[in-house]
């Protein structure tokens, strides 16, 4: 087997990191106002657009490299982060 399957693609830790922060960005403008808002949506967005990194098309190689093993444990990192920050907003907000 050339590439090996993650149970969770970096490219889908950075869409759940993006669309979390936006959602945080909409939460958190009823809390702190617009600057803050806007910039967890950015945050979020940026995120987002830079999802697809084409992890399904490397080869083993380069998946067991260094920058790509600290690429999906921040990836891993900003996903969790991202919904505790949802949790914590909605937390606020309720």
């Amino acid at each position: 087997m050339l590439n090996k399957e993650y149970l969770i693609s970096i490219e889908k830790l950075h869409l759940i990191a993006g669309f979390s922060l936006v959602i945080s960005g909409t939460m958190v403008y009823f809390i702190d106002g617009l600057e803050m808002a806007l910039s967890w949506a950015v945050f979020g967005a940026m995120y987002i657009s830079m999802s697809d990194i084409g992890e399904a098309d490397m080869s083993q190689e380069k998946r067991k490299k260094l920058n790509h093993i600290i690429r999906r444990l921040f990836g891993y990192a900003g996903a969790s982060f991202s919904l505790v920050l949802v949790f914590y907003y909605l937390k606020q907000l309720i």
